[in-house]
């Protein structure tokens, strides 16, 4: 079984809670691991960045080809890393995921990326990723009308 008690520092009932994860502990009868982390991004962060990379795959093409949305997070990501992997704020996050590898494909001609997923971003990254998404649409947008 596993267990997750948040410990919100400006939530009023938090002593509530590490009292109750220290319960818990007591009472689980073998060992326990504790693990202390920043949280991960929230449902509401991940519709936002989902709704705007779905605007994006309705109105870019790449190279004249229509992409799924799946195709243009993938894409996105990866910018966005390459763009921000430098930033002092961000940079610690970027280190939680290693590197990322390209892969002979296991069945067919061609390669895998595989390395950073949106279901890894914390809530910082998750952030710094909407703000991101947001200036890639826009500077979009304004190549298009020009």
């Amino acid at each position: 079984m596993k267990r997750l008690f948040i410990f919100d520092p400006e939530n009023p009932r938090r002593e509530t809670a590490l009292q109750m994860a220290i319960d818990c502990a007591r009472q689980w009868g073998g060992r326990v691991t504790i693990t202390v982390a920043d949280p991960a991004k929230s449902r509401e962060q991940e519709e936002k960045y989902h709704a705007i990379i779905g605007e994006i795959a309705e109105a870019e093409r790449l190279y004249g080809k229509k992409l799924s949305a799946e195709a243009w997070k993938r894409l996105l990501i990866d910018a966005f890393k390459h763009d921000t992997k430098a930033d002092p704020d961000l940079k610690p996050e970027w280190e939680k995921f290693g590197d990322i590898e390209l892969v002979p494909a296991l069945n067919h001609p061609g390669f895998v990326m595989v390395g950073e997923q949106s279901r890894r971003f914390s809530k910082k990254l998750a952030s710094a990723f909407i703000e991101w998404l947001l200036a890639f649409q826009a500077g979009a947008d304004r190549e298009q009308s020009a």
